[in-house]
């Protein structure tokens, strides 16, 4: 099974269709990519909207009938997603 990589850096909040377009059109591109690795390395700061961001390219990736993971997540992130109760989720 193929992995395609993403890459997510801090946007501005209310970016996350512009996001999800993004990978709708990567993963339309690569239609033998079951997984969608999210490489979040260059979140070192996350604020609420980056979930938000992370939330909907799971959305996507799952419409798509991909799984989704996350690489490179730091410390604050990983903090984060364990109190919103998104860790489990994503």
């Amino acid at each position: 099974m193929e992995t395609v990589v993403f890459s997510l850096r801090s946007l501005p909040p209310g970016s996350g269709p512009f996001l999800a377009d993004q990978l709708t059109a990567l993963l339309t591109a690569r239609p033998d990519a079951g997984v969608v690795a999210c490489d979040v390395s260059a979140l070192d700061r996350p604020c609420a909207a980056d979930l938000d961001h992370l939330a909907r390219l799971r959305l996507t990736a799952r419409r798509g009938g991909r799984d989704f993971v996350l690489h490179g997540v730091g410390e604050r992130l990983r903090l984060l997603l364990v109190l919103t109760g998104l860790a489990e989720v994503l």
